[in-house]
C-alpha cells in the first residue's frame, strides 16, 4: 500500500482506493491505541496525542482528496460557501454545488468535507453491478454512520445469503421493477423465509436502491413498488417448536458424554479447551462471547461476574479481536454486568481447568485460553460446536440453544421466577417469556410422569369415601321444575 508521506506529495496525484486503504489502516491504529490504553500499555496523554496527529493526517488526507476531485471540468475548484442565518432562512451552513448540479449542505466545513469525500470514494463508476453498489453503499454507511462492527459484517453475510451469484452481476440501472418483484417472489415461495429474514431482505434492497437513486445512478427506486404483505404469506410465521430451537436433557448428557471420551484420546488430549468452554457453557447459559472474555479474576467466592464479552472488527478483511466490558443486553454503555451462582459443579469444573493449566504450564489471565495463553476465540468455539452436534445428528447447532435449554430444561421446571431467569441469563423478562421459555422436548413424558406421582401420592393416602362437605348445584331447569 502507498505509504502516507509518498501520497501527500505535491507531486502525487492521490488514488481514492489507496487513501481509502490508507485511512482505514489509521482506524486499525486507533483502534490498537485504545486497546493498549486498555491493558495499560501506554497511559492516556500519549494515547490522546497519537490519535489526534492521526486524526490530523487523516483530515489531510481527505481535504488534499476533495480538493482534487471537486473541481470544474475545466479543473477549476468548485467554490465552497458559507450561509449566515438571515429571517428567511435562519440556518448557518457551508454549500456547495455538485457536478450532477444538485447542492449538498453540512453544519461545518469539516462536515461538508467529510460528505464530498464520501461522494467521490464510494460511488462505483463503470461497473454497477448490483453487488458493486451495494458494496458502495456499505462503505458510505461506514463512513457517514459509524455503525456497529458487527452490524457491517451481518449486511455482508445476508447479501450472500439472499443473493445469487447471478443476480449480483447484473446491472443495477437494468434492473426493473418487475425483475425484482419476480426474484423476491421465487426467493420467498422456495426458502419460506422467517419475517426477520424478509425484512432484512429488504433492508439490503433499500440500502442499495436507496444509495443508486441518490447518486443518480438509477433515476427510479423500484423497491418503493414492493409491498411487503404480499410476500409475507409466502413466509414461515409460525412459532418455533422447541425441538427446533432447544435441545433436550438427553441431548446435553449425549454432548457432555462426548466430550469427555474426546478428552481421553490423543487426538484432542485432555485440555480439551473448547469443551470444557462448552461444558461451563451447559450450566451457565452465558453467550459465546462472554465466554471467551471471562477471567479467572470473575470469580468469585459465591458467584460468577459476568460482564464481559470478545467482539472483533474488521480491518482489511482480517479479524482483530478485542476486550469489551460491556455485555451484549448493555449495549455499549456498562452497567456493571450480571452474576450467575458458582454452583458445586460449577466450582469443580473450573478447578479441573485451573488444575490442568497449572500443570502444563498455561499463564493467562483467562479462563478458556489455548495453551500459548491466548483467549479462544467465539469462531472457532461456534465452529467446534457445530461440528460437534452435526456430528451427533442434532437440529440444533448453536451455543443460543444452550442458554434456552439451561432456561427451558432446568430453570423453568425448579420453579425459578422469570425475574430471577432473566437476571441470571442476562435478558429482560419479556425476553425470558416471549423467546427463551419452550416446554420441554420430552415433556410428554416428563408431565405424565409427574402426574403419575402425584395419582400415586393420593393413592397411598386414600381417598376420602362418600364426603359429607359436598354441595349439590341444582341447574335452573330443576329449580323450576
Amino acid at each position: 500500500m502507498t505509504d502516507y508521506n509518498e501520497l501527500i506529495s505535491e507531486d502525487a496525484v492521490l488514488d481514492p482506493d489507496d487513501v481509502i486503504k490508507l485511512i482505514a489502516a489509521f482506524e486499525g491504529q486507533i483502534e490498537n491505541l485504545k486497546l493498549q490504553q486498555k491493558v495499560g500499555i501506554i497511559d492516556e496523554d500519549g494515547v490522546r496525542d497519537e490519535i489526534n496527529m492521526i486524526s490530523q493526517k487523516q483530515k489531510a488526507l481527505k481535504v488534499r482528496l476533495v480538493s482534487e476531485k471537486h473541481v470544474t471540468s475545466e479543473g477549476v475548484p468548485r467554490t465552497i460557501s458559507y450561509h449566515e442565518a438571515t429571517p428567511g432562512n435562519p440556518k448557518d451552513y457551508y454549500v456547495t454545488k455538485m457536478p450532477d448540479g444538485r447542492k449538498i449542505k453540512a453544519k461545518t466545513y469539516d462536515g461538508l468535507i467529510e460528505k464530498l469525500f464520501v461522494y467521490y470514494t464510494a460511488g462505483p463508476k463503470e461497473d454497477c453491478s448490483l453487488r458493486t453498489v451495494f458494496t458502495a453503499a456499505l462503505k458510505e454507511k461506514e463512513l457517514t454512520e459509524n455503525p456497529n462492527q458487527l452490524s457491517v459484517i451481518r449486511y455482508r453475510d445476508e447479501f450472500e445469503r439472499f443473493f445469487s451469484q447471478e443476480m449480483g452481476r447484473k446491472d443495477i440501472r437494468n434492473i426493473t421493477e418487475i425483475d425484482l418483484k419476480k426474484y423476491t417472489q421465487e426467493w420467498v415461495n422456495r426458502e419460506h423465509p422467517r419475517k426477520s429474514a424478509f425484512f432484512a431482505y429488504k433492508g439490503i434492497l433499500n440500502l442499495t436502491f436507496t444509495y443508486a437513486f441518490r447518486h443518480r445512478i438509477i433515476s427510479e427506486n423500484p423497491v418503493a413498488q414492493i409491498k411487503n404483505q404480499q410476500y409475507l404469506k409466502s413466509c414461515d410465521t409460525r412459532k418455533r417448536k422447541a425441538d427446533e430451537k432447544i435441545l433436550s436433557p438427553e441431548e446435553i448428557d449425549i454432548l457432555r458424554d462426548e466430550v469427555r471420551r474426546r478428552m481421553t484420546c490423543k487426538k484432542w488430549g485432555r485440555y480439551y479447551i473448547n469443551g470444557f468452554a462448552l461444558l461451563f457453557a451447559i450450566e451457565t447459559g452465558v453467550r459465546a462471547g462472554e465466554l471467551c472474555a471471562l477471567r479467572w479474576t470473575d470469580i468469585g467466592e459465591r458467584s460468577i461476574h459476568i460482564h464481559a464479552q470478545q467482539l472483533h472488527t474488521l480491518n482489511g478483511g482480517t479479524r482483530a479481536y478485542y476486550y469489551s466490558d460491556t455485555t451484549k443486553n448493555e449495549k455499549g454503555i456498562s452497567q456493571d454486568g450480571r452474576d450467575f451462582p458458582l454452583t458445586r459443579k460449577i466450582a469443580e469444573l473450573l478447578k479441573e481447568i485451573k488444575d490442568l493449566q497449572d500443570e502444563l504450564g498455561i499463564k493467562s489471565d483467562f479462563i478458556f485460553c489455548n495453551e500459548d495463553g491466548e483467549w479462544i476465540k467465539t469462531d472457532a468455539y461456534h465452529t467446534f460446536l457445530r461440528r460437534l452436534c452435526q456430528s451427533k445428528g442434532f437440529k440444533v447447532t448453536n451455543n443460543h440453544a444452550l442458554r434456552m435449554s439451561l432456561n427451558s430444561n432446568v430453570l423453568l421446571p425448579m420453579g425459578i421466577t422469570a425475574a430471577d431467569r432473566a437476571a441470571m441469563l442476562g435478558h429482560s423478562v419479556q425476553t425470558n417469556l416471549l423467546f427463551y421459555s419452550y416446554e420441554q422436548k420430552n415433556y410428554l413424558d416428563y408431565v405424565g410422569k409427574m402426574l403419575d406421582e402425584q395419582y400415586k401420592k393420593e393413592q397411598e393416602k386414600g381417598t376420602p369415601g362418600n364426603p359429607s362437605n359436598i354441595i349439590f348445584l341444582t341447574t335452573k331447569r330443576a329449580r323450576k321444575a
